[in-house]
């Protein structure tokens, strides 16, 4: 029941996945692995507890693509992996950089977790490791879970075994996170959402820390012990059940609505303006005065946030103007839910905040 098809894995994480292929190729201690520098933290943790060194590759604002040059210039004799991550539902063009990879024998790991669109996207046929989330926040969410294909058949065997090896996670643990599941997805409808909030602040609390502490997977400080196991069978068929099930339209859809609250956004705010393959699973604008557009969307009915994602930067560069202010990021609060005219008012709430606060 674990595996979906050939030369895949369904397992608890992504993170669960990563720390399984890790262990399976035992890259010596101080083994280089590049990476998009903008990811969770847990994934970086993850390579500095299998004594390996990430270092950093800046991606572009604009395109949310890494650069040859960029990879060119930090690689070095040391390096042995690459972890190319897709970011905020956007898919970077990876042949370029799978090519080089390839000729420089390098394992290719994609972490697809932000960029699920169903059969339509499956990674860059080339990589070694393609790895998808469906956890609590995810497109078509399992509440959690993971699936990775992995390409070469003896790196697929020695992670099936190594996963073999892990407890299961309880089925109790797993309803748990259904009934998460559903209470997010009640709390951020938008009445509800302003009920809580009211009553989160009066009772002298940072809404964004509660909302965020939902998202969070795992405790930072128990990290590894928790990803290292099994989903349970509840989970796995869960999974299965999902996959079948996906309506590709949705992605559509969803893109339709982006595109309406994007169109009258100032350029300089979009986040992945040029990149042409962006399934919107989030949509982060950014400006120097996020606190004050979340404070304006807010009151006004819109859950903004800054804290939506966990994502952090590592070894950020100086003087590149085109890199990501992650500080600066709002998530603006979109989901299905959104009607057309909401869509409409949330663009129009964003164009009046960015002329009053010139």
């Amino acid at each position: 029941m674990h595996e979906l098809g050939n030369g895949t894995l369904a397992c608890l994480s992504v993170r669960t996945g990563f720390d399984l292929v890790l262990a399976a190729l035992n890259f010596a201690p101080g083994t280089e692995i590049l990476v998009t520098d903008i990811n969770i933290p847990d994934m970086f943790s993850i390579i500095s507890a299998h004594g390996l060194t990430a270092v950093p590759v800046s991606v572009n604002k604009e395109s949310l693509h890494l650069s040859l040059d960029r990879i060119r210039a930090v690689m070095t004799p040391l390096t042995r992996a690459i972890l190319i991550t897709h970011l905020f539902g956007a898919r970077m063009d990876t042949d370029e950089v799978v090519a080089l990879a390839k000729e420089m024998k390098w394992v290719v790991i994609e972490d697809c977790a932000q960029a699920f669109t169903g059969n339509t996207f499956r990674g860059n046929p080339l990589s070694d490791v393609v790895m998808f989330s469906f956890g609590l926040i995810k497109t078509h969410t399992t509440a959690s879970g993971a699936l990775l294909k992995i390409n070469d058949a003896g790196l697929h065997a020695k992670v099936i075994e190594l996963n073999e090896k892990l407890p299961r996670q309880t089925k109790r643990i797993f309803i748990k996170k259904l009934f998460k599941l559903g209470l997010m997805r009640f709390l951020t409808s938008r009445v509800p959402f302003t009920f809580f909030y009211k009553i989160v602040e009066l009772a002298g609390y940072d809404p964004d820390h509660v909302l965020s502490s939902f998202t969070r997977g795992f405790q930072s400080k128990q990290m590894l012990e928790g990803i290292r196991h099994r989903p349970c069978l509840a989970n796995l068929r869960f999974i299965e059940h999902r996959l079948r099930t996906f309506d590709p339209q949705m992605i559509e859809a969803r893109k339709k609505k982006a595109q309406l609250v994007l169109e009258g956004i100032p350029a300089v705010m979009r986040i992945g303006a040029a990149n042409f393959n962006h399934s919107h699973w989030v949509l982060p604008v950014e400006t120097s005065k996020s606190d004050g557009l979340v404070r304006h969307l807010r009151k006004n009915g819109f859950d903004a946030t800054k804290k939506a994602s966990s994502l952090v930067r590592i070894g950020a560069p100086e003087g590149e103007d085109s890199d990501l202010t992650l500080d600066n990021l709002v998530y603006l609060p979109f989901c299905p839910s959104l009607n057309e005219r909401e869509c409409q008012q949330l663009r129009d709430l964003i164009v009046q905040f960015t002329v009053t606060k010139r």
